[in-house]
């Protein structure tokens, strides 16, 4: 029997009505693929009322932050601590339902070169979310001057969330499903046996990531682009030959 509940979370600060159609026609196919889910759609309103009703300890964390993307990561940890489910990235796009995955799992995890938090699953009240409540706001400063995608990523994003899960070892427990990338996320680079290589979507892809990256300003997104464009024959040769 599972244990993750079927909830769906999915943020826009803007609220459904305000998606862009390329985002709206990813958020339909989540919906159509899960029509006995409960779905939860969390705007700006709704995500401060949240915190401010159950987690006001963390609100001056918060609202220090510099960028609302910073805003985006947090809460989803909140969220599934709190409720438990899955959380999916706007922009994600579901091909086939997500119900085969959460067997007697307690957390469902995408792996790429690190763990991912674009898609979770979790029981409410998983231990991983309170690791990463107490890592919040020893990262909130960016005292470093890091460039602002890292700062995104140590903060709040994936790279903080990888720190949590491999300080936890969660990561060797077999209430933990940890998926390789082309499971969730085809497309971006990730690691297995040792070797690094793009992705390519296959039978067993359930999602995939578009990685659209609308939270960047302009000139993080033209380097993202020519930084594509110079690793793309890299990774397109390397998926070729990652079983050799």
């Amino acid at each position: 029997m599972s244990q993750i509940p079927k909830i769906i979370h999915q943020i826009f600060f803007a609220g459904a009505a305000a998606l862009p159609q390329k985002y709206l026609r990813y958020h339909q196919t989540v919906l159509q693929h899960h029509p006995d889910w409960e779905h939860q759609f969390w705007d700006e309103s709704k995500s401060y009322q949240f915190m401010e009703q159950h987690y006001s300890w963390f609100l001056p964390v918060y609202n220090s932050y510099t960028y609302n993307i910073q805003r985006w990561d947090a809460i989803r940890y909140f969220i599934l601590y709190h409720y438990g489910g899955f959380y999916i990235d706007i922009d994600i796009e579901c091909l086939k339902p997500l119900n085969s995955l959460l067997g007697d799992f307690e957390l469902v995890l995408s792996r790429l070169v690190g763990f991912s938090n674009a898609i979770m699953g979790s029981i409410p009240g998983h231990p991983l979310w309170l690791k990463v409540f107490e890592e919040l706001p020893k990262r909130k400063d960016n005292s470093a001057n890091k460039t602002m995608p890292y700062y995104i990523g140590y903060s709040t994003g994936p790279i903080m969330l990888n720190d949590c899960i491999i300080a936890s070892q969660l990561q060797e427990s077999p209430k933990i499903l940890v998926c390789p990338g082309y499971i969730f996320e085809p497309g971006a680079p990730m690691e297995l046996n040792g070797k690094i290589f793009k992705s390519l979507p296959n039978s067993q892809t359930y999602t995939i990531h578009h990685m659209t990256t609308s939270w960047l300003p302009p000139k993080h997104q033209i380097i993202r682009f020519l930084f594509g464009l110079v690793l793309e024959p890299y990774w397109f040769f390397g998926s070729l030959f990652k079983i050799s």
